[in-house]
């Protein structure tokens, strides 16, 4: 029987790298030739160290969430000294790291998703990867929200924590697209149009919207 040769780690990364890249990209339609060819190693190598293109696609996500794991900074979003700057800071933290890292951000929007193309079995797989991380980090960001709330008496504080988080995750879509279409704002002085709407939801958050 042939001995089995030792891994490479190198090569094993830039594998990886290159999957991440590539299933990015194209989704899992990505070819594993191309991804052998980034990576600089030959197809039968990226299947020496990944048995198939499904363990493949778990192994690149997994690398994705740990490389943002690894630099993501929650005090960004827990030590700001109101809600409607916690929400802007946030946003535009989000942002700048969706530009640092896009190979990242496009895999694990694939994988929010649940894109289709993805088998069964692999995306329920990656999507529960995913989602027990997200849970993880939106208690400690939610939990950081509360704090600063007196809230009402007699509420279900697990239920004001998911309309928080339904909340915080509508007003993010609308903030983040307001970046990408005004790039050339970094001051919080110049965002007051952005600034009125977010206090806005966050008058209606508080105080409800029935006169």
């Amino acid at each position: 029987m042939a001995k089995r040769l030792p891994r490479d780690p190198d090569k094993e990364k830039a594998i990886l790298v290159a999957a991440v890249q590539e299933f990015g990209d194209a989704g899992y339609r990505a070819s594993t030739d191309t991804i052998a060819e980034k990576a600089g190693v030959s197809k039968g190598s990226v299947f020496r160290y990944f048995d198939n293109k499904k363990k493949l696609y778990v192994a690149a996500v997994q690398m994705a969430m740990k490389t943002l794991i690894d630099v993501v900074d929650l005090s960004v979003w827990t030590d700001s000294d109101d809600l409607v700057s916690m929400i802007i800071n946030a946003t535009r933290y989000k942002t700048q790291l969706s530009h640092q890292y896009p190979s990242e951000f496009a895999l694990l929007t694939r994988v929010y998703s649940q894109d289709s193309m993805i088998p069964p079995k692999v995306r329920k797989q990656v999507f529960d990867i995913f989602s027990k991380w997200e849970t993880v980090v939106s208690n400690q960001v939610i939990n950081a929200m509360l704090k600063k709330m007196v809230l009402r008496p007699g509420l279900n504080r697990d239920h004001v924590k998911k309309y928080l988080m339904n909340t915080l995750a509508m007003v993010m879509v609308d903030i983040q697209q307001y970046f990408e279409q005004h790039p050339e704002v970094k001051r919080m002085e110049d965002m007051g149009d952005i600034i009125d709407e977010i206090k806005e939801y966050m008058d209606m958050v508080e105080n409800g919207i029935v006169g």
